[in-house]
Formats: C-alpha cells, sequence, structure tokens
C-alpha cells in the first residue's frame, strides 16, 4: 500500500488483520527477537501505509527522541485519531523515556483503543509476556500515556473529529444530561456494567488481572475494588456500591 492516497479506513482494514498475530512474522524479517511493540509499529506504518520517512528503531524510548516524533508530539489525547500513535509511560521512571507503545484504531466517548502488540494486563498494568497482536481501550485519565505522535499529515481523510464535545460545551446542552443506573456489584456477577468496573479501577491505577475488563467480577476484580476502597477510606467490603462508584466516577 502506497502513502499517496492512503486513508484512515484503509489503515483501519490493515491493522485489523493483525489482530491475534504472534510475532513471529516480525522476527523473521527482521532477524530479531524481544520486545516487539515498537517493531509492529515501525513494520505497520513503513511497510503497510508505506510511509518511508518512518524511523527504523525498535525502542520505544529511541523512537520518542527522534526528529520525526519531536515535531508530531503532543499530550492532548482528544485529538488522537484513527493512525495516531501512543506512547506509554508504565514503569514509574519517566526518566528512561517511554516504556510501550500502541496503533490508535478508535477514540470515541472518552475511550481509546489501542493496536498493542507483545503486550497484556497485569499488576503492573502492562507486560511484555504475551505471543499475540491485541485492542486494549483506556480512558484519558488513565495515566499511564507517556505522549501522542500526530500522523495526521499521511492521511488524506481528516474529516470532522468523533470527539464527544467539551464538557462546558456539554453543560450548556441540557439534552445531553442523562442519568445511569449501576447495580450494586460483588463477586460472581458478570455484565457490561462489571466491566465499566474494570475500566475504572484501571484506569486509577488498580489492576483487576490478566484477564482484565472481561465483566467478570473474580478474586482479582474484588481484590482490586477492596484496594481502592481502602485508600479512599471507603468500607473495604470488596463490593461496589453507590459509594464506590461515586468516588470512581469523580475523575
Amino acid at each position: 500500500m502506497k502513502a499517496e492516497g492512503i486513508t484512515r479506513n484503509e489503515l483501519l482494514k490493515e491493522a485489523h488483520k493483525l489482530i491475534g498475530e504472534s510475532g513471529s512474522r516480525l522476527f523473521e524479517k527482521y532477524k530479531t527477537k524481544g520486545h516487539w511493540c515498537m517493531m509492529l509499529v515501525y513494520d505497520f506504518m513503513h511497510d503497510v501505509c508505506g510511509i518511508s520517512s518512518f524511523p527504523k528503531t525498535f525502542s520505544c524510548s529511541g523512537f520518542t527522541a527522534t526528529d520525526f516524533a519531536q515535531k508530531r508530539l503532543n499530550h492532548d489525547y482528544k485529538t488522537a485519531e484513527i493512525g495516531d500513535i501512543i506512547l506509554f509511560e508504565i514503569n514509574g521512571n519517566r526518566a528512561d523515556g517511554a516504556d510501550h507503545v500502541g496503533i490508535v484504531i478508535d477514540n470515541v466517548g472518552g475511550i481509546i483503543k489501542l493496536l498493542e502488540g507483545n503486550t497484556n494486563g497485569d499488576d503492573d498494568g502492562l507486560y511484555y509476556d504475551s505471543s499475540t497482536v491485541n485492542v486494549f481501550e483506556y480512558p484519558y485519565s488513565a495515566g499511564c500515556f507517556d505522549c501522542i505522535i500526530d500522523m495526521s499529515e499521511f492521511f488524506n481523510d481528516n474529516t470532522e473529529s468523533k470527539h464527544p464535545p467539551d464538557e462546558t460545551e456539554a453543560e450548556e446542552k441540557p439534552q445531553d444530561v442523562f442519568t445511569l443506573e449501576l447495580r450494586t456489584l460483588r463477586i460472581g456477577m458478570k455484565g457490561n456494567d462489571v466491566k465499566a468496573l474494570q475500566r475504572l479501577l484501571f484506569a486509577d491505577g488498580f489492576s483487576v488481572g490478566p484477564t482484565g475488563d472481561d465483566g467478570d467480577f473474580g478474586k482479582r476484580t474484588e481484590k482490586a475494588v477492596i484496594n481502592y476502597q481502602t485508600e479512599h477510606g471507603l468500607t473495604a467490603d470488596g463490593i461496589a456500591g453507590k459509594a464506590t462508584f461515586t468516588e470512581l466516577l469523580k475523575s
């Protein structure tokens, strides 16, 4: 695929083809192994999207330091669009540079979806022993992002943003106000509201286990709720009720 004429929709189709792929193709292609998140991004941007100027580096911190990245770097995650690149800070040491990277495949309603190679979720949020590409979702408040690389100049369909309206704008429109009903959640329960709880916990730095936001309130989710309640001065019973959700939704 050539860079001339490439659209975000075409990029999205190509990205979806990678879901579930292991790193073996890239290891063979580049004759190296290791953490292949940046390798995936380079291969996709350079070879699939045809962006010849994309720097060849398999180091997240090394990529961030390039002129290519520095010219396009910002920290406003509301601006992220399909094809942009987000780098992560996940080891608590910003001095050593970015630790992980993913390609934006959606950004709607305050949630960014990323295609990421070589990653999964555990107590530290992300770790590097997955053999497949996966799609993960992160709210703007996740706290694990380091920066965003704006790739808009390489795509020809920069249409109107799909991003939600500004908060002040929403407050001025009564029709945008809605009531949210939530169940009291406890261990053993399943559903989309459990998934929402898991995402809120993760966004506040509390891991719900290696299966992530699977919608299943298991022991790891209960532990995360207890830890959250303890840290925020709530009754630490592992049950997510009104008080717990009210606190979670403040951020």
